[in-house]
């Protein structure tokens, strides 16, 4: 990591006047992210057998943040503002959106936690130590789109993706439709078609579906809520795979399927 401002929670540290420091010597470099192999010696053999990978150790990074001496003249902060800068970054619902202001590297983000420790100087407040835990092994791409209108005659909604981890990556996907439907992944054969269903006819649906989180909202007015009838949806959320992605519809003539796929690619990136 070679940087100055840090992103969290949708704001810099440099909005609170702040930028990353070290008050002994350079910061530690970022820990976990390995690679953890499987691996089972057969009795009465010298090899090993091979059972797989896993990349269980989360990425941590300490290092320190202080007051920019370009925007302030006291370098030491007062109780209100120890406040205000735990009140951003201890937060207690969840991981937030983590970035390393650092050039090359604009694209990278994580999604993390902060914890903090004032650092002292003479019984004055010269700054913070922190400790950013991710949730995962790897960082991801800024959020990426697909957009397409799909229905029994048209075409395919195709497109690559680029990962650097061979999972399947869930997206979020936003969904405009007039009539029941079925969408799948012809690169995701094994896994099950997702169906909207139930849907009267005459007006125009509209679901927000997180395959992450498991969940499906549907628009009331101005709000999207909880699906009303858990039997409008059969619960099988759409995956995306590394490289080609190719999304078919089925549905009867005339029923027309918007939709918005929205996801992070996968990066193996640890500053």
């Amino acid at each position: 990591m070679f940087a100055t401002d840090f992103l969290f929670d949708r704001q810099h540290a440099s909005d609170f006047g702040l930028m990353i420091c070290s008050f002994d010597g350079s910061p530690e470099a970022a820990s976990g992210g390995e690679i953890e192999y499987d691996v089972i010696q057969t009795p009465g053999r010298d090899r090993f057998t091979f059972y797989g990978i896993q990349s269980n150790p989360v990425i941590e990074w300490h290092f320190s943040i202080c007051k920019d001496p370009d925007q302030n003249t006291d370098l030491y902060f007062t109780q209100y503002e120890e406040s205000r800068i735990a009140k951003w970054l201890l937060q207690r619902d969840g991981y937030r959106l983590f970035q390393f202001c650092q050039e090359g590297y604009e694209d990278i983000f994580y999604y993390a936690f902060i914890n903090m420790q004032p650092h002292q100087i003479l019984g004055q407040t010269a700054g913070f130590d922190l400790t950013v835990t991710s949730d995962c092994a790897y960082g991801f791409t800024g959020i990426l789109r697909q957009k397409a209108t799909l229905s029994a005659s048209s075409r395919p909604l195709e497109f690559r993706l680029q990962s650097d981890v061979n999972t399947y990556i869930l997206p979020r996907i936003t969904i405009k439709c007039t009539g029941n439907f079925i969408i799948r992944n012809e690169n995701d054969p094994n896994h099950p078609e997702t169906e909207f269903k139930n849907l009267e006819a005459g007006r125009t649906w509209e679901f927000i579906m997180d395959t992450d989180a498991d969940t499906v909202f549907l628009k009331d007015g101005e709000n999207f809520v909880p699906l009303p009838d858990p039997s409008m949806f059969n619960w099988h959320f759409l995956r995306l795979t590394d490289g080609t992605n190719r999304i078919i519809a089925q549905a009867e003539p005339g029923i027309i399927i918007e939709t918005e796929i929205q996801y992070r690619e996968p990066r193996r990136v640890i500053l």
